[in-house]
C-alpha cells in the first residue's frame, strides 16, 4: 500500500509540477521598431531617443547572423547615458546573445565607469546596473534607471504577451 501511495504521489507531483513554470508565450512577428516605440512611448520622460547606427556595437562585438533585426536606442541629452537595445534572434539562439549583451554592459561599465564617475557621475548606476532579459526570441537590454528598466521592461513584456 505504502508502494502504491508513494507511486500515485510521484506521478501526481509529475503532472502538476509542469504547470507551476511560466507559460507565457510571446510573439515573434512584431518588429523591433515598434517595440522601440513602445519602449520610449512608456517612459514618457519628455526625453529625445533616436536610432544609433549600424555600427554601434563594434567596439564590443559584430552583431551574429542570428539576430534578424535589432535597434539601439539612446538619449540625445548629452548628460542622460539612456539606452535601450532591442534584438530579434531565430529560434533557438535568444541566451546565446543575452550571454553577449551582457558581456557587452559589463565590458562597457569597466571601460567607462572612471569617465562617468568623473563627468557625470549620477549616470554611473544606470551603467553597472544594467539588465538583459529574454521574451521568446526578442533579448532586451536597458542602460536606465532602476525605475525606468522596471517600465521598459514591462511595458515590452506587455506588448510581446501573446493573448492580450
Amino acid at each position: 500500500m505504502k508502494k502504491f501511495l508513494c507511486v500515485s504521489l510521484a506521478l501526481l507531483l509529475l503532472f502538476a509540477l509542469p504547470s507551476c513554470g511560466d507559460s507565457t508565450t510571446f510573439a515573434d512577428g512584431i518588429s523591433v521598431t515598434t517595440l522601440g516605440e513602445a519602449a520610449v512611448s512608456a517612459l514618457n520622460d519628455q526625453k529625445d531617443y533616436t536610432q544609433a547606427g549600424s555600427g554601434y556595437l563594434d567596439d564590443f562585438f559584430s552583431v551574429p547572423d542570428y539576430v534578424t533585426e535589432h535597434t539601439v536606442l539612446f538619449s540625445t541629452e548629452g548628460n542622460d547615458i539612456n539606452e535601450i537595445g532591442i534584438f530579434h534572434v531565430t529560434d533557438g539562439n535568444a541566451q546565446a546573445m543575452a550571454t553577449l549583451l551582457s558581456k557587452y554592459l559589463t565590458d562597457s561599465y569597466e571601460q567607462n565607469a572612471a569617465w562617468y564617475d568623473s563627468y557625470i557621475p549620477q549616470e554611473t548606476p544606470k551603467l553597472r546596473d544594467a539588465e538583459v532579459q529574454v521574451f521568446g526570441n526578442y533579448v532586451l537590454y536597458g542602460i536606465l534607471s532602476e525605475a525606468d528598466r522596471t517600465t521598459v521592461f514591462d511595458a515590452l513584456r506587455e506588448a510581446l504577451t501573446e493573448g492580450k
